[in-house]
């Protein structure tokens, strides 16, 4: 058997946050942001690690048996299991799995009931990662090369592909946790989170692809909504919704969900904001990938449609987009991003992603269903108990705090 190049990393590793403060924010411009969650900082730290950190380990767990029975199959072929604990044991952040479960927790299920869907939705990020880091000609993945660099662009789309059906092994596993009526319903709404997720990139990618100029705000949070929040807010929160209500009637659940989806989308375009501005800005080793990496990809973000709007060079800016990536320079990569700080770009993402943020505090202020403090079932097999409502209200914060 081929030994594996990857190794599966200890279940004890931390989690470190540090929440950036971006030197053009514009943030006394943004007086009706949320607000410091505490005196220590703009989220508690400890809460989001405490709850990260245990999903990582359970969902590391649930993905590593998964796997290994696929591997174990009679007839199977190992060097490709081999090749599919990468991704997923890179240290993600696990928000997608940690919302699920923390809404499901959140409307009266059991965490563990929820373990299944969340790990599946981590594995559905992953597969859109690798795919997304081909598409994107991306050089670098949570600080490591990316995998189509490692392997090969032909072997990479297939683990990408093999990583999608691992998530519908998972997904069908609910049958005997969840049962059929609402297992269907999960798996209706994972079907849409995936027609959301290729629209929002074909958007993207014909965008880049046309060099498409003068974008607004408004196109951009179309691309975004469906792109990122779908299946990184919206979707988690819908799902664990399902999981942990106690109806099995989706005519019981349409308001809830209907709620649930205008946050995740506030919180979901304030995420991406705040993502782009790091690609800007942030720090390599803080942040996973190479920094300035959207410019070189023509990713049409707000900032970059802003100052293509606003610069009085951008007819050069458009030229220099029109570029394949290995011929953009680190020259001309520089000139845009002066030119986004000279004309106020940076600034502009950075508020609108802190009112994004309000708008998703205004919302999930609303949202009553959502149980404050959630104690632990007597037959629960969950030790983690800030997975609730308590988790939910410091992500808001989180998403344009943080750097990682």
């Amino acid at each position: 058997m081929t030994q594996s190049p990857f190794k599966l990393p200890s279940d004890s590793g931390d989690i470190t946050i540090h929440p950036k403060n971006l030197t053009q924010n514009g943030a006394a411009k943004a007086r009706d942001a949320p607000q410091p969650a505490s005196e220590a900082g703009f989220y508690d730290k400890s809460l989001m690690n405490e709850a990260l950190n245990y999903s990582r380990v359970a969902i590391a767990a649930k993905i590593k048996n998964c796997i290994e029975q696929k591997r174990h199959q009679t007839g199977a072929y190992p060097p490709l299991y081999d090749l599919l604990i990468d991704y997923p044991f890179r240290g993600g952040k696990m928000l997608r799995p940690t919302l699920c479960i923390s809404t499901a927790r959140a409307v009266g299920g059991m965490g563990q009931t929820a373990l299944n869907t969340a790990a599946a939705l981590e594995l559905y990020h992953n597969a859109f990662l690798i795919h997304d880091d081909i598409e994107d000609g991306s050089e670098s993945r949570r600080g490591k090369d990316t995998l189509h660099q490692m392997i090969g662009i032909p072997r990479a789309i297939n683990v990408g592909d093999a990583t999608n059906v691992l998530a519908v092994d998972l997904l069908l596993k609910n049958l005997s946790v969840l049962g059929a009526s609402k297992t269907l319903h999960i798996l209706h709404e994972i079907e849409f989170m995936a027609q959301q997720s290729v629209e929002g990139q074909a958007m993207e990618l014909d965008w880049i692809a046309d060099n498409t100029p003068y974008l607004t705000d408004e196109d951009y949070f179309k691309m975004c909504g469906k792109k990122t929040c779908w299946y990184t807010f919206i979707s988690p929160c819908r799902i664990g919704l399902i999981v942990g209500h106690p109806s099995h009637k989706t005519e019981d659940l349409s308001e809830l969900l209907e709620n649930l989806t205008r946050f995740g989308m506030a919180i979901g375009i304030a995420f991406q904001i705040q993502d782009d501005l790091l690609n800007l800005q942030g720090e390599k080793k803080l942040y996973g990938k190479e920094i300035g990496g959207d410019i070189y990809e023509g990713k049409r973000t707000l900032m970059l449609n802003h100052v293509i709007a606003n610069s009085h060079h951008s007819q050069e800016i458009v030229e220099i987009l029109k570029l394949p990536r290995p011929e953009k320079t680190q020259k001309q990569v520089n000139f845009i991003l002066q030119e986004m700080k000279q004309y106020g770009s940076i600034e502009h993402g950075w508020r609108v992603a802190r009112n994004k943020a309000y708008q998703a505090t205004k919302i999930f202020q609303s949202l009553e269903f959502i149980k404050a403090e959630v104690s632990q079932q007597s037959s629960e097999q969950w030790d983690c108990l800030v997975h609730d409502r308590r988790f939910l209200k410091e992500l808001i914060n989180y998403v344009i705090y943080r750097n990682i």
